[in-house]
């Protein structure tokens, strides 16, 4: 049976994903755990015996962190929160719009994200909330999906 696409036309679309994924997308930046440096302040110690007196070690936390991009969306479409008939509308209860952010990034970038502690975007301060959904076209994963909930309150 004939396809409709030819190979070369599919990845001429994929590649056509990716590059709207590139003019759309916003810097995120995504923090892992911190790495932990420890400074020691006294030049005679032995680190191997851990003895030469008393020493004031102290520990220093660099972050770690990367910038990717995202495509990001919040959930700010109120056009659903009221059904029924013209005269009975009936208001349904909907998450806070400023509780839940979606964004979508390429599934290279997921393979770092997935260990995040903390990702800020918009200035604001953001956990994964959700597993990854991983979508793409043809049966070859592109992207991935994650919904976000704000640290602060």
């Amino acid at each position: 049976m004939a396809e409709f696409l030819s190979p070369s036309d599919r990845q001429t679309i994929a590649s056509n994903l990716i590059d709207l994924h590139d003019t759309f997308g916003r810097d995120i930046v995504v923090y892992k755990e911190a790495k932990k440096v420890i400074i020691s302040t006294d030049p005679s110690y032995n680190h191997l015996y851990g003895n030469s007196g008393p020493t004031t070690p102290s520990v220093q936390n660099i972050p770690v962190r990367k910038v990717f991009k995202a495509r990001i969306k919040y959930d700010t479409d109120r056009s659903l929160e009221y059904f029924g008939e013209t005269d009975t509308q009936v208001k349904v209860s909907r998450v806070d719009p400023n509780s839940m952010v979606r964004i979508k990034l390429k599934a290279e970038d997921y393979e770092y994200i997935k260990e995040a502690k903390r990702i800020e975007l918009d200035g604001r301060m953001f956990h994964v909330e959700s597993d990854s959904r991983a979508h793409g076209l043809f049966d070859v994963i592109q992207f991935h999906t994650l919904f976000l909930k704000p640290i602060e309150a």
